[in-house]
Formats: structure tokens, C-alpha cells, sequence
């Protein structure tokens, strides 16, 4: 097995390749977005490596097809690099290491930060000096200070201050819903707290809609940020980790202000055999809920079955009474291009230079093709996406995933089973702890 290489080659390697022009590419791509291609900078340095890219997009997904594009406009320009694709879905995150560990070569690989962190730790490159330096794609800024502030800070957070991946696809929780619907209920400010949102829930049952649908995929983000709201962040990892923790009087609080939910008529009837995507897919072709927590991908998702017209708005999930945390705190996250710490010092040259010129100037392209967040500070988010960007820029604490309350693999579908009866109204709020709780 290779030496991992040293910060002090890889600065010479980044220095290197620092200069880059930008060369005269023409056309346009054949897609539905159109758009002119996206020219990729040629460096002084002549690049040559051959580089494995395991992604966790599929290759049918628009992401998968956005980096295609992206890697051919770099190959055109950089003749000496060849950049092979193996599409893996979201299983990439549990295939990576296994492969690298017998042998498989893979020079760059991508996956939620989350992940990266929790499985890849022993076998990536650490990037801090890379993020440091300017490039011709980024103005003479240095990398970082290009990148949305609260999406570059995640890595030196999680990685006792390294930055061990180049950042993309930036993603957040939110409760997203119907606009057009609210304004016709005559809700036309979003909730900020729970006395709000509950007002809200009334005002659309009474006009014969679904205030709230979810499904087996989202219900614990539903009742996880109740908890972290009123819990804190800390308090509600214990609940994933230690049954005796839901003994705590909050907890059944929590629980109480869902089951009021559910008894008055709140949540989606169906909310119990709900699959996931049925519910977000009911959300947009009935065009009678109007309100679903999900994740920022959502627009793009059910982009293929949203009626014309269609409004989406988005608010961060209300305050709750007593609550630790208000509307400053969510979900949010970003994928991660990261290298293999033992590819060849040519290989790192090659992979560090596109992913720079992926995460930047290509960032735009990729953002409307695929209809999700640009990782650039300046970049223009996707229509459909205006309400979810104020929302954003008003996170300042950051939840994992799926909040704390999912945090442990071997407790969540335990509680995730138990948050769908509690938010279907077929378990009491005490039985809802109870049955939480036995793992």
C-alpha cells in the first residue's frame, strides 16, 4: 500500500496547478436545461492521471448526468486526465471502504458529510492546504471564503478543524408546503411558533384541506426537531442512545403536543401507510396539503409530477413553549467530494483540480440542472428554492440529519415506528414513550 502523501508535497502539487486559464470551449449540451457549456480551465502544468470516481448519485439522476458534463468539458480541456465514473446510488457510502480495503482503486468519492465522517475517516485525504489557495475559479479569493459560510464551517467542525472534503449539493430540513394553499386559508405569514403553526393547522382543516401529511421516511424529523426545540440538541442524542433518558417529563411533553395533533385532525389520515414517496407525491399532484418536512432536494424530487403553478414556499420548523431553541437551529448538511489519501501525487493533482473546477465553476450549472442549492456565497438558487434560502441563512446551530433523534441505527426504527402511530393517532403520547423507549 502506498505512503500517504504529506501536506508538503501536496501544497507543492496545489501550487503547481494553481494557474489556470480558461479554455475556448464551445456548444451547448443536449439536455432539457440548456444552458452554454461550462468551459473548464486548462492547467500551465500539464495534468496526467487516470482517476475512479465513486459517486452516490445514480446514473439516471440528473446530479449523475450534471457531473458527467462537468468531467467531459474537463477532459476536453485537460486531455491528459481521464475521469471514469461508477454511479452507486446512496449505497456508495457502505461500498467505499470495503473496495479501497481489498484493493479496488478509487481515487475520489463522494457522500453526505455525515457519512463521511462516520465511515470514511481512516481513508481520505486531509485538504485543508488545497482549501487554502486561491485559483483562477475563484477570483484569487482562496477556496473557502468562496463557499457558503455555514457549509465550509461544517468540515473543521467535524474533523477538529481539517477540511477534509470539497463541499457541494448543500442540503437543509425544513417544513416545506403549498403557498398557493396557505394564502387561500388565508395563512399568509409563515408560523414562527407552535401557537402559530397550530392556528395555521386549523385555519386549513377548516377549509376542507390536510394541514400536515408525512411518511415512514420523514416522521422522526417531524418529531425529532419538537424534541431538539424543546430539548436541546445533546438531550435528544441521549434519547437515541439510552432508553432511560425518555423517563425525562419533557419528553412526554414533547409527545403530548404531537398526540393534540393528531386528535384534532392535523395530520394526513393516511399519515400510518404512508410510503415514502407517496406523501410527497400526493402533496403535489392533489394540490390538497399544505404543509411536508423535508429536505431542500424535495422541489427537484417531485419536479416530474408538480402541476404548472404550483407555489413552494418553506419556513424553518416553529418554536416550541418552554423550548431550549428557536428557529435558528436545523438540519442541514452538504455532500462531500473527498480523495483517497493513498492515490499517487499525480492522481491528487488531477482529482483536486477538477473538484475545484466542479465546486466552482461549474457550481451554477449543476445547481439549475439538477435544481438544488450552488455551493458558491453568490450563487442564484433555483426559483423553487426563494423561501428555503431564507431559511438558511437563519440556521446558526446545526442538528445532524434527521435531528439527534435518529442518530442511532440500532434505536431509530424503533422510534421511527413509534413516531409514525403517534403522529396517526393509533398510540397515546405515554404509550408513544414507552414503546420508544425499548430498545
Amino acid at each position: 500500500m502506498k505512503k500517504s502523501i504529506s501536506k508538503k508535497i501536496l501544497a507543492a502539487l496545489l501550487a503547481a496547478g494553481m494557474s489556470l486559464s480558461l479554455a475556448a470551449c464551445g456548444g451547448a449540451p443536449a439536455d432539457d436545461k440548456g444552458g452554454e457549456e461550462v468551459a473548464a480551465p486548462t492547467a500551465e502544468k500539464e495534468l496526467k492521471a487516470d482517476l475512479e470516481y465513486w459517486s452516490s448519485w445514480s446514473e439516471t439522476e440528473r446530479q449523475a448526468q450534471a457531473m458527467q458534463e462537468a468531467a467531459d468539458s474537463f477532459m476536453k480541456a485537460n486531455p491528459g486526465v481521464k475521469i471514469n465514473f461508477t454511479f452507486n446510488g446512496r449505497d456508495n457510502r457502505k461500498l467505499v471502504g470495503s473496495a479501497i480495503d481489498a484493493g479496488t482503486k478509487i481515487t475520489m468519492m463522494d457522500a453526505n458529510v455525515d457519512f463521511v465522517q462516520q465511515l470514511w475517516g481512516d481513508y481520505i485525504l486531509d485538504l485543508s492546504d488545497a482549501v487554502a489557495q486561491p485559483y483562477s475559479t475563484t477570483n484569487g479569493q482562496p477556496y473557502k471564503d468562496t463557499v457558503l459560510p455555514a457549509i465550509m464551517d461544517l468540515s473543521p467542525m467535524m474533523f477538529d478543524g481539517k477540511y477534509m472534503f470539497f463541499p457541494y449539493a448543500p442540503q437543509g430540513t425544513m417544513v416545506f408546503c403549498n403557498k398557493g394553499l396557505l394564502n387561500e386559508c388565508g395563512v399568509t405569514e409563515y408560523p414562527a411558533t407552535w401557537e402559530e403553526l397550530m392556528d395555521a393547522c386549523e385555519k386549513v382543516k377548516a377549509k376542507g384541506y390536510i394541514p400536515i401529511t408525512c411518511d415512514n421516511a420523514y416522521d422522526i424529523h417531524w418529531v425529532g426537531h419538537y424534541m431538539t426545540r424543546l430539548l436541546g440538541d445533546d438531550a435528544t442524542r441521549k434519547l437515541a442512545q439510552d432508553p432511560a433518558a425518555w423517563s425525562d417529563p419533557k419528553v412526554l411533553e414533547a409527545a403530548k403536543a404531537i398526540e393534540e395533533m393528531a386528535k384534532k385532525g392535523y395530520f394526513d389520515p393516511d399519515i400510518e401507510s404512508n410510503v415514502y414517496p407517496n406523501a410527497q407525491q400526493n402533496m403535489v399532484i392533489s394540490g390538497k396539503v399544505a404543509m411536508y418536512i423535508n429536505g431542500t432536494w424535495l422541489p427537484h424530487e417531485v419536479i416530474d409530477t408538480t402541476p404548472e403553478g404550483f407555489q413552494w414556499g418553506a419556513f424553518p420548523f416553529p418554536a416550541v413553549p418552554g423550548g431550549v431553541d428557536g428557529t435558528e437551529g436545523g438540519c442541514y448538511s452538504t455532500f462531500g467530494i473527498c480523495l483517497n489519501k493513498n492515490a499517487t501525487p499525480e492522481e491528487i493533482e488531477a482529482a483536486t483540480a477538477f473538484a475545484v473546477y466542479f465546486t466552482t465553476s461549474f457550481s451554477q450549472r449543476f445547481s439549475d440542472v439538477a435544481t438544488i442549492i450552488p455551493i458558491a456565497k453568490d450563487g442564484t438558487w433555483p426559483e423553487t428554492l426563494t423561501d428555503a434560502k431564507t431559511v438558511f441563512d437563519g440556521f446558526t446551530k446545526r442538528y445532524p440529519s434527521s435531528t439527534s433523534l435518529g442518530s442511532n441505527t440500532n434505536s431509530r426504527p424503533i422510534i421511527e415506528e413509534a413516531c409514525l402511530k403517534l403522529m396517526g393517532g393509533s398510540i397515546t403520547a405515554e404509550e408513544f414513550v414507552k414503546s420508544a423507549s425499548k430498545f
